[in-house]
């Protein structure tokens, strides 16, 4: 049992009579909850976000108010702000639990489309050798280089051999939940084979081949995204940098400036280049593809 299982069974236990009162107000958590394959119910997930919430506001609350009482406030003040800061770490830790399931679901898709292409591959290599359904999803299981994929494929192969479910029932219950629908359709167009008796190595070859493509243009689409990225950058950030350096030293020799150029230049260096760097790079990172 992991440690957030432990502590929303705790919290459950202490929450008493208030949970039932606050689970409609969620229900539409449990969908993601599923889907993120985070092993919690939807009420000991809810009972952990109000124990952590009670927890976090006390703390919050003298912190906030030591902390604005020594700036030179009174103490009626300090302990409005300190309410105010308390109220506001409550309100935070709300909106973390609420968003951590679609963040996590978020970052599991992208996990996927990563790693489907090439597990899809291997999955028509062993399909080649003949073996059944059930036995491909238990080897690749076993294969953690997948990551994700790995798991979804021992899931399906544990609902098979420990739970009882037919491999039609099984792969078709995983498609529902998965939040990649590059990983659905291979999983669906494996049920409708099994189903009908096609060859399973054939469609898995043609998806695989199908995926791959998809993954080349998405990677060369990429490249060439960050190579004009790297173009803007050492025009704006390398040469714009040098050209700003030399006209603001040379209108400060004239004197058009009010502020000293030491200062200026100071703050160019140590505060906007770094934080317009920084922006760069979030720019980047955000404008990544799924799957690479």
């Amino acid at each position: 049992m992991n440690i957030l299982r432990r502590y929303g069974l705790l919290a459950y236990y202490l929450s008493g009579r208030i949970l039932p009162k606050i689970v409609p107000y969620f229900k539409d958590l449990k969908k993601p909850l599923d889907e993120a394959y985070i092993n919690i119910p939807l009420e000991e997930y809810l009972a952990a976000m109000i124990l952590t919430a009670i927890l976090l506001f006390p703390g919050a609350f003298i912190a906030g108010t030591l902390i604005i009482a020594s700036i030179g406030y009174g103490w009626i003040g300090s302990i409005l702000g300190g309410f105010i800061i308390g109220l506001l770490a409550l309100i935070l830790v709300i909106a973390t639990f609420v968003s951590y399931p679609s963040f996590k679901l978020r970052s599991i898709k992208g996990e996927i489309d990563k790693f489907v292409p090439y597990a899809v591959t291997h999955m028509a290599t062993i399909a080649g050798t003949g073996v059944p359904p059930q036995i491909i999803f238990a080897m690749m299981g076993r294969f953690k280089e997948y990551k994700i994929v790995s798991y979804i494929c021992n899931r399906i192969s544990r609902n098979v051999n420990i739970f009882g479910y037919d491999i039609v029932t099984a792969i078709t219950e995983e498609a529902k939940r998965i939040p990649s629908f590059k990983l659905k359709d291979v999983l669906w167009s494996m049920s409708s084979t099994i189903r009908s008796g096609g060859d399973l190595r054939q469609v898995l070859l043609e998806k695989s081949k199908s995926l791959m493509e998809e993954q080349r243009r998405i990677i060369a689409k990429y490249i060439e995204f960050l190579s004009m990225m790297a173009e803007i950058y050492a025009t704006v950030f390398v040469a714009g940098t040098i050209i700003i350096f030399v006209m603001v030293s040379i209108i400060g020799v004239i004197g058009g400036i009010g502020l000293p150029v030491k200062l200026l230049l100071q703050l160019f260096t140590y505060i906007l280049i770094p934080l317009a760097s920084l922006m760069f790079i979030a720019l980047i990172g955000s404008t990544k593809p799924t799957g690479v």
